[in-house]
């Protein structure tokens, strides 16, 4: 199976100058909590996340007015071609600990695939629940309890 075949073409964006404030009703409004970020060229630059607008907005005390590429996800983003193999991306997902991915066709956005993209497509329940295991299981310090 491609990358193609499990892929959404819909994809709502962001400007890079475009408000925090306008990215998180986008979200709202369309039920989504990824957004590709895209500059002045049309190129992704980067994502932002209902994650991102709580950390590094809402716990920062940051204005809504604040434009999207101050608060993106850069370094982090997954992506892959619509002709690249599933089981690939698939394994950078859960190597990377992302559970979404931006599909670039010759640099340009064509399509997104998040783990219930996957999850709908997939054949194979078992490979499903390890990917969601692997990309949902993050270091953390344990805590001890009294």
């Amino acid at each position: 199976m491609r990358c193609k075949d499990v892929m959404l073409n819909l994809v709502y964006t962001c400007p890079e100058n475009g408000s925090v404030l306008e990215c998180a009703r986008k979200m709202r409004d369309e039920k989504i909590g990824f957004v590709p970020v895209i500059s002045h060229e049309g190129k992704v630059i980067g994502v932002v996340t209902d994650r991102d607008l709580a950390i590094r907005v809402l716990a920062e005390n940051k204005p809504p007015t604040l434009p999207v590429r101050e608060i993106m996800s850069v370094g982090e983003l997954v992506t892959c071609t619509p002709e690249d193999d599933l089981l690939f991306l698939e394994k950078r997902m859960s190597s990377e600990k992302k559970s979404r991915a931006v599909v670039l066709d010759k640099g340009e956005l064509v399509g997104v695939i998040s783990l219930s993209d996957i999850a709908r497509a997939e054949t194979s329940a078992r490979r499903t629940g390890n990917l969601l295991k692997d990309v949902s299981t993050r270091e953390s310090v344990a805590i001890a309890r009294p």
